[in-house]
């Protein structure tokens, strides 16, 4: 446990240290506040439309963040072969890998707390107030970026390229917009070869709609247990990339 909180400790000072936070959270408060003007647009549904607009954009900040962090994290460290000095530590693979990963995480997670709390404080001074479902909703979007950090992770390895496992890292995020509908279409789908093959990646794409807390919020109190399932979902899905990740560091010969 020793092992993993330093490397954590010093994956978060590394990433906070970075310049790109500051332009993440300048442009994150230009969205926040384009998100106010465009409220004025729709009079009638203002609160909602400011809460929309800002949780969304504390999401996209936080994916883009993530996945670049993740695609970046252990293969940055290859290509310089700092890893080959890390490694002769007594540390194994695994714990360097989650120590890694856990960290990128947390880093995200501050500039996401930080954009959130002036999202919270801008709904405020207009009169509207979320208080725990604004809390559950935010902690959703840091599922859905946490899962999208643990798939680029796995892709970077997989792949050994920032750019493909960026690239590859969008493609699934789109597909796990619409698992439902593509697994609609496999159903219709006359061809073995193409079902199989659209399961598998509605399969393989995390399900966003399961942590899609906002939309069952302004429908109504989502259904009983709902928190439960949604956080069971993204803590085994990230466990299973990062699973998978380890078992790909472990074949790499350092």
């Amino acid at each position: 446990m020793n092992v993993i909180k330093a490397v954590f400790d010093y994956t978060l000072k590394e990433n906070l240290r970075r310049r790109i936070w500051l332009s993440a959270a300048l442009f994150g408060l230009v969205l926040l506040g384009g998100g106010m003007a465009a409220s004025v647009l729709a009079a009638e549904e203002r609160g909602r439309l400011m809460l929309d607009l800002g949780l969304a954009a504390n999401e996209a900040i936080g994916l883009l963040l993530m996945v670049y962090l993740s695609a970046h994290l252990v293969l940055s460290e290859i290509d310089s072969r700092s890893v080959y000095l890390i490694l002769t530590r007594p540390i194994r693979r695994w714990q360097y890998l989650l120590g890694r990963f856990l960290g990128a995480l947390a880093a995200v997670a501050v500039g996401m707390a930080a954009l959130g709390l002036a999202h919270a404080l801008l709904l405020a001074a207009f009169g509207w107030g979320g208080g725990g479902s604004y809390a559950l909703a935010w902690t959703c979007s840091l599922a859905r970026v946490a899962l999208m950090g643990s798939l680029s992770l796995l892709l970077s390895l997989a792949l050994t390229s920032e750019a493909a496992a960026m690239a590859f890292a969008g493609f699934f995020w789109i597909m796990g917009h619409f698992s439902a509908e593509l697994r609609f279409v496999a159903e219709k789908s006359g061809s073995a070869p193409i079902r199989a093959a659209i399961l598998f990646f509605s399969r393989a794409a995390p399900d966003f709609a399961r942590l899609n807390y906002r939309d069952a919020w302004h429908a109504g109190a989502p259904a009983h247990g709902w928190a439960l399932w949604a956080g069971l979902y993204a803590l085994g899905y990230c466990a299973a990339c990062l699973a998978l990740a380890v078992q790909l560091f472990e074949l790499k010969e350092f």
